[in-house]
């Protein structure tokens, strides 16, 4: 190989490794597109993210199930209760 051609190669291989990290670090940054306006609790989601958009719960409850915590919110203007096992969302209801 030449020192041209091997100079290209090298510069080549250092931009597609680049390229490979950058697309990788900021892939793994998503930011979540909600806002209170259009957020709508999903199982999995933390208790945080919920009071985040959508404030305090207007009524809550607490109780175990065998050794599992469990907690409901019940948010009266949107009509929904929300379980949460483990702080994350397991189920939600119509009230």
């Amino acid at each position: 190989m030449s020192k041209k051609s091997l100079r290209l190669f090298s510069i080549r291989y250092s931009l597609i490794t680049f390229f490979v990290i950058f697309s990788s670090v900021f892939s793994g940054c998503e930011k979540d597109n909600y806002d209170p306006e259009n957020y709508w609790p999903q199982p999995g989601h933390r208790i945080d993210m919920v009071e985040r958009y959508w404030g305090p719960p207007d009524d809550r409850d607490t109780y175990y199930d065998g050794d599992a915590f469990i907690m409901t919110y019940y948010y009266y203007n949107e009509g929904i209760f929300i379980e949460f096992y483990q702080d994350r969302v397991d189920f939600i209801g119509d009230l």
